[in-house]
Protein backbone atom coordinates (compact mmCIF):
# COMPACT_ATOMS: atom_id res chain seq x y z
CA UNK A 1 0.00 0.00 0.00
CA UNK A 2 1.48 3.16 -1.06
CA UNK A 3 1.56 6.09 1.58
CA UNK A 4 -0.62 8.77 1.00
CA UNK A 5 0.60 12.59 -0.31
CA UNK A 6 -1.19 15.62 0.45
CA UNK A 7 -1.98 17.52 -2.70
CA UNK A 8 -0.01 19.95 -3.81
CA UNK A 9 -0.17 23.18 -3.23
CA UNK A 10 0.44 25.05 -6.38
CA UNK A 11 1.90 28.47 -6.11
CA UNK A 12 -0.05 30.25 -8.68
CA UNK A 13 -2.95 29.26 -6.59
CA UNK A 14 -5.76 31.64 -5.10
CA UNK A 15 -8.67 30.94 -2.24
CA UNK A 16 -10.90 29.21 -5.25
CA UNK A 17 -7.84 26.65 -6.00
CA UNK A 18 -7.82 25.03 -2.89
CA UNK A 19 -11.69 24.58 -2.23
CA UNK A 20 -14.36 25.36 0.12
CA UNK A 21 -15.65 23.23 3.19
CA UNK A 22 -19.36 23.79 4.12
CA UNK A 23 -20.05 22.80 7.83
CA UNK A 24 -23.34 21.93 8.90
CA UNK A 25 -23.87 21.92 12.86
CA UNK A 26 -24.82 23.66 15.79
CA UNK A 27 -27.86 23.74 17.59
CA UNK A 28 -30.18 25.10 20.73
CA UNK A 29 -32.55 22.16 21.87
CA UNK A 30 -35.94 22.14 23.80
CA UNK A 31 -34.19 21.42 27.08
CA UNK A 32 -31.93 24.41 27.00
CA UNK A 33 -28.47 23.23 25.58
CA UNK A 34 -26.61 25.02 23.99
CA UNK A 35 -23.60 23.84 20.95
CA UNK A 36 -21.89 26.41 19.31
CA UNK A 37 -18.35 25.14 19.98
CA UNK A 38 -18.19 22.42 18.02
CA UNK A 39 -18.84 23.81 14.36
CA UNK A 40 -16.74 26.65 14.86
CA UNK A 41 -13.78 24.43 16.00
CA UNK A 42 -14.11 22.18 12.97
CA UNK A 43 -14.63 24.94 10.32
CA UNK A 44 -11.46 26.88 12.47
CA UNK A 45 -9.62 23.39 11.96
CA UNK A 46 -10.55 23.17 8.13
CA UNK A 47 -8.99 26.88 7.14
CA UNK A 48 -5.97 26.32 9.17
CA UNK A 49 -5.22 22.71 6.95
CA UNK A 50 -5.09 25.33 3.80
CA UNK A 51 -8.32 24.97 2.25
CA UNK A 52 -9.30 27.93 0.48
CA UNK A 53 -13.12 28.85 2.10
CA UNK A 54 -15.17 27.65 4.56
CA UNK A 55 -19.05 27.95 5.19
CA UNK A 56 -20.87 27.67 8.51
CA UNK A 57 -24.29 26.43 8.35
CA UNK A 58 -26.21 26.90 11.72
CA UNK A 59 -29.58 27.29 13.03
CA UNK A 60 -30.30 31.50 11.95
CA UNK A 61 -30.80 32.02 16.16
CA UNK A 62 -26.93 30.78 16.51
CA UNK A 63 -24.89 32.01 13.48
CA UNK A 64 -24.13 35.48 14.49
CA UNK A 65 -22.50 33.60 18.00
CA UNK A 66 -20.65 31.24 15.82
CA UNK A 67 -19.52 33.39 13.22
CA UNK A 68 -17.91 35.92 16.52
CA UNK A 69 -15.43 32.48 17.02
CA UNK A 70 -14.53 31.96 13.54
CA UNK A 71 -14.51 35.52 11.66
CA UNK A 72 -12.38 34.12 8.96
CA UNK A 73 -15.44 32.12 7.68
CA UNK A 74 -18.87 32.97 5.99
CA UNK A 75 -22.31 32.19 7.34
CA UNK A 76 -25.35 30.68 6.29
CA UNK A 77 -28.66 30.32 8.11
CA UNK A 78 -30.64 27.61 8.54
CA UNK A 79 -34.71 28.10 9.18
CA UNK A 80 -36.08 27.47 12.32
CA UNK A 81 -39.65 27.23 13.59
CA UNK A 82 -41.33 28.76 16.33
CA UNK A 83 -40.00 27.15 19.03
CA UNK A 84 -36.38 27.01 17.32
CA UNK A 85 -36.11 23.16 15.76
CA UNK A 86 -34.80 23.47 12.44
CA UNK A 87 -36.94 23.04 9.48
CA UNK A 88 -35.35 20.43 7.35
CA UNK A 89 -37.01 21.02 4.21
CA UNK A 90 -36.32 24.69 4.58
CA UNK A 91 -32.51 23.88 5.35
CA UNK A 92 -31.75 22.07 3.15
CA UNK A 93 -32.92 24.06 0.43
CA UNK A 94 -30.56 27.23 2.27
CA UNK A 95 -27.83 24.64 2.14
CA UNK A 96 -28.52 23.75 -2.15
CA UNK A 97 -28.83 27.62 -2.50
CA UNK A 98 -25.61 29.11 -0.62
CA UNK A 99 -23.56 26.13 -0.47
CA UNK A 100 -23.34 24.61 -3.90
CA UNK A 101 -20.27 25.83 -5.09
CA UNK A 102 -18.73 24.08 -1.85
CA UNK A 103 -16.43 20.91 -2.58
CA UNK A 104 -17.37 19.09 0.20
CA UNK A 105 -19.88 18.98 3.71
CA UNK A 106 -19.42 18.44 6.89
CA UNK A 107 -22.01 17.48 9.08
CA UNK A 108 -22.83 16.59 13.05
CA UNK A 109 -20.57 18.67 15.07
CA UNK A 110 -22.87 20.20 18.13
CA UNK A 111 -26.22 19.64 15.61
CA UNK A 112 -28.57 17.03 17.31
CA UNK A 113 -30.13 13.99 16.08
CA UNK A 114 -33.72 14.42 16.44
CA UNK A 115 -36.00 14.01 13.59
CA UNK A 116 -35.08 17.52 11.53
CA UNK A 117 -31.24 16.06 11.54
CA UNK A 118 -32.34 12.46 10.67
CA UNK A 119 -34.43 14.48 7.65
CA UNK A 120 -31.17 16.55 6.88
CA UNK A 121 -29.04 13.74 6.86
CA UNK A 122 -30.87 11.29 5.39
CA UNK A 123 -31.22 13.81 1.70
CA UNK A 124 -27.59 14.69 1.52
CA UNK A 125 -26.30 11.21 2.08
CA UNK A 126 -28.76 9.79 -0.47
CA UNK A 127 -27.12 12.11 -3.34
CA UNK A 128 -23.93 11.50 -5.05
CA UNK A 129 -22.65 14.99 -5.66
CA UNK A 130 -19.52 15.45 -3.22
CA UNK A 131 -18.24 14.01 -0.64
CA UNK A 132 -19.48 14.46 3.18
CA UNK A 133 -17.72 13.85 6.26
CA UNK A 134 -20.26 12.51 9.07
CA UNK A 135 -19.07 13.44 12.47
CA UNK A 136 -20.53 13.39 15.95
CA UNK A 137 -24.26 14.00 16.09
CA UNK A 138 -24.56 13.22 12.19
CA UNK A 139 -23.37 9.51 12.90
CA UNK A 140 -26.03 9.32 15.97
CA UNK A 141 -28.93 10.98 13.35
CA UNK A 142 -28.11 8.31 11.11
CA UNK A 143 -27.56 5.42 13.29
CA UNK A 144 -31.15 6.59 14.52
CA UNK A 145 -32.55 5.95 11.23
CA UNK A 146 -34.93 3.25 9.91
CA UNK A 147 -32.61 1.00 7.59
CA UNK A 148 -35.41 1.61 4.52
CA UNK A 149 -35.24 5.19 5.04
CA UNK A 150 -31.87 5.50 4.29
CA UNK A 151 -30.07 5.43 1.00
CA UNK A 152 -26.49 6.54 1.32
CA UNK A 153 -24.84 7.18 -2.17
CA UNK A 154 -22.61 10.07 -0.86
CA UNK A 155 -18.67 9.70 -1.17
CA UNK A 156 -18.37 9.14 3.00
CA UNK A 157 -15.85 9.43 5.79
CA UNK A 158 -17.03 8.45 8.98
CA UNK A 159 -15.37 9.44 12.16
CA UNK A 160 -17.32 7.73 15.39
CA UNK A 161 -15.41 7.11 18.75
CA UNK A 162 -16.12 3.61 20.31
CA UNK A 163 -19.30 4.82 21.45
CA UNK A 164 -20.71 6.23 17.84
CA UNK A 165 -19.26 3.36 16.44
CA UNK A 166 -21.37 0.73 18.29
CA UNK A 167 -24.55 2.43 17.75
CA UNK A 168 -24.07 2.51 14.25
CA UNK A 169 -23.11 -0.75 13.70
CA UNK A 170 -25.85 -1.88 15.72
CA UNK A 171 -28.06 -0.02 12.99
CA UNK A 172 -26.34 -1.69 10.34
CA UNK A 173 -26.59 -5.16 11.73
CA UNK A 174 -22.95 -5.81 11.47
CA UNK A 175 -21.90 -8.51 14.24
CA UNK A 176 -17.94 -8.30 14.09
CA UNK A 177 -16.94 -5.05 15.97
CA UNK A 178 -14.05 -3.88 13.87
CA UNK A 179 -13.95 -0.25 11.59
CA UNK A 180 -13.46 -2.52 8.53
CA UNK A 181 -16.77 -4.13 8.95
CA UNK A 182 -17.99 -0.73 9.65
CA UNK A 183 -16.67 0.52 6.49
CA UNK A 184 -17.79 -2.53 4.58
CA UNK A 185 -21.58 -2.12 5.60
CA UNK A 186 -21.58 1.13 4.86
CA UNK A 187 -19.11 1.77 1.45
CA UNK A 188 -17.13 4.45 3.26
CA UNK A 189 -14.11 5.62 4.81
CA UNK A 190 -14.14 5.06 9.02
CA UNK A 191 -11.92 6.50 10.88
CA UNK A 192 -12.43 4.79 14.50
CA UNK A 193 -10.94 7.25 17.33
CA UNK A 194 -9.42 5.41 20.34
CA UNK A 195 -6.27 5.24 21.86
CA UNK A 196 -5.34 3.60 18.31
CA UNK A 197 -7.03 5.18 15.54
CA UNK A 198 -8.14 2.95 13.03
CA UNK A 199 -8.45 4.65 9.72
CA UNK A 200 -10.22 1.99 6.91
CA UNK A 201 -11.84 2.13 3.75
CA UNK A 202 -12.61 -1.61 4.09
CA UNK A 203 -9.86 -3.25 2.41
CA UNK A 204 -6.96 -0.92 3.02
CA UNK A 205 -6.33 0.20 6.93
CA UNK A 206 -3.55 1.90 9.19
CA UNK A 207 -3.63 2.52 12.55
CA UNK A 208 -2.55 5.21 13.79
CA UNK A 209 -0.20 4.82 17.35
CA UNK A 210 1.04 8.30 17.36
CA UNK A 211 -0.80 11.16 19.20
CA UNK A 212 -0.82 12.19 23.53
CA UNK A 213 -3.53 11.35 25.68
CA UNK A 214 -3.14 15.32 25.54
CA UNK A 215 -5.92 15.02 22.41
CA UNK A 216 -8.38 13.55 25.39
CA UNK A 217 -10.44 16.51 25.48
CA UNK A 218 -13.59 17.56 24.58
CA UNK A 219 -13.52 19.50 21.11
CA UNK A 220 -10.72 17.78 20.01
CA UNK A 221 -12.64 15.41 17.40
CA UNK A 222 -13.86 18.49 16.09
CA UNK A 223 -11.07 19.61 14.99
CA UNK A 224 -9.65 16.10 13.71
CA UNK A 225 -12.91 16.64 11.56
CA UNK A 226 -12.28 19.48 10.03
CA UNK A 227 -8.90 19.23 8.96
CA UNK A 228 -9.50 16.13 7.15
CA UNK A 229 -12.41 17.96 5.72
CA UNK A 230 -9.55 20.83 4.81
CA UNK A 231 -6.78 18.27 2.88
CA UNK A 232 -9.98 16.71 0.84
CA UNK A 233 -10.89 19.34 -0.94
CA UNK A 234 -7.42 20.51 -1.55
CA UNK A 235 -7.18 17.76 -4.11
CA UNK A 236 -9.25 19.43 -6.41
CA UNK A 237 -12.43 18.07 -8.55
CA UNK A 238 -10.83 14.51 -8.15
CA UNK A 239 -11.17 14.82 -4.38
CA UNK A 240 -13.27 11.81 -3.91
CA UNK A 241 -10.65 8.90 -5.04
CA UNK A 242 -8.89 10.75 -2.18
CA UNK A 243 -10.69 10.02 0.82
CA UNK A 244 -8.56 7.63 2.33
CA UNK A 245 -5.52 9.19 2.04
CA UNK A 246 -7.10 12.39 3.70
CA UNK A 247 -8.38 10.30 6.34
CA UNK A 248 -5.12 9.08 6.76
CA UNK A 249 -2.95 12.19 6.85
CA UNK A 250 -5.90 14.14 8.62
CA UNK A 251 -5.50 11.99 11.71
CA UNK A 252 -1.36 12.51 11.24
CA UNK A 253 -1.69 16.07 11.21
CA UNK A 254 -3.98 15.98 14.73
CA UNK A 255 -1.51 13.60 16.22
CA UNK A 256 1.13 16.08 15.17
CA UNK A 257 -0.48 18.94 16.24
CA UNK A 258 -1.15 17.22 19.74
CA UNK A 259 2.32 15.76 20.25
CA UNK A 260 3.37 19.08 19.84
CA UNK A 261 1.57 20.90 22.34
CA UNK A 262 2.57 18.41 24.77
CA UNK A 263 6.08 18.49 24.06
CA UNK A 264 6.20 22.28 25.31
CA UNK A 265 2.77 21.98 27.82
CA UNK A 266 2.80 18.22 29.15
CA UNK A 267 -0.05 16.08 28.29
CA UNK A 268 -2.66 17.62 30.55
CA UNK A 269 -4.49 20.39 29.96
CA UNK A 270 -4.94 21.26 26.76
CA UNK A 271 -7.99 23.20 25.00
CA UNK A 272 -9.12 21.67 21.69
CA UNK A 273 -8.71 25.40 20.58
CA UNK A 274 -4.50 25.25 21.47
CA UNK A 275 -4.49 22.66 18.23
CA UNK A 276 -5.62 24.95 15.96
CA UNK A 277 -2.58 27.40 15.44
CA UNK A 278 -0.32 23.80 15.32
CA UNK A 279 -1.78 22.36 12.37
CA UNK A 280 -0.04 24.56 9.77
CA UNK A 281 3.30 23.66 11.44
CA UNK A 282 2.13 19.86 11.84
CA UNK A 283 1.37 19.86 8.04
CA UNK A 284 4.81 20.96 7.19
CA UNK A 285 6.50 19.02 9.25
CA UNK A 286 4.83 15.82 7.77
CA UNK A 287 5.08 17.12 4.32
CA UNK A 288 9.26 16.85 5.49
Amino acid sequence: MSEPQFPIRTQSGHKGTFGSVCVIGGQRSEDGAVMIGAPTLTANAAMRSGCGKVMLAMPQQLLQAGLSLAPVVTGVELPVDEVGRLIPSAAIEAIDRHAAGCRALVIGPGFGSDWPQQQIVATLLSREDRPIILDADGLNALAKLPSGQLELKAPTIMTPHVGEHKRLATAAGVVADTAQALAQAYGCVVVLKNDVTDITDGVRTVEEREGSVVLATGGSGDVLTGIIAGILVQYGVDCVIHLFDAAVLGVRVHATAGESFAGDHGNTGMLATDLLARIPKAIATLRG
